[in-house]
């Protein structure tokens, strides 16, 4: 058996179903992350060790920011004031 890799240089370009055969890799060299076609009954792209699941960090200048999938997720500036997109659940006591 051949293993079959396709790949993409295109940020945050994921595979379709339609794209991948059963058992062929893709992998997107810009964001350095790797899919496989899964059927479990029902065909799917997963990603395989993902970063952190998934999320990813980048630095610029004095700001970090993190990212789940791609999508950015919260900063963090060299002033400590931390940014966080979207719904907010928080745990533990001041």
């Amino acid at each position: 058996m051949a293993l079959k890799l396709r790949r993409s240089a295109v940020a945050g370009k994921v595979p379709t179903t339609a794209q991948l055969e059963l058992g062929e890799l893709a992998v997107n060299t810009h964001d350095g992350r790797l899919f496989l076609k899964q059927d479990d009954g029902t065909e799917q792209i997963v990603e395989l060790g993902g970063k952190w699941g998934g999320f990813t960090a980048e630095a610029s200048g004095t700001t970090l920011t993190f990212r789940y999938n791609g999508t950015d997720v919260m900063t963090l500036d060299s002033a400590g004031n931390l940014t966080v997109l979207g719904d907010v659940t928080a745990f533990g006591s001041p």
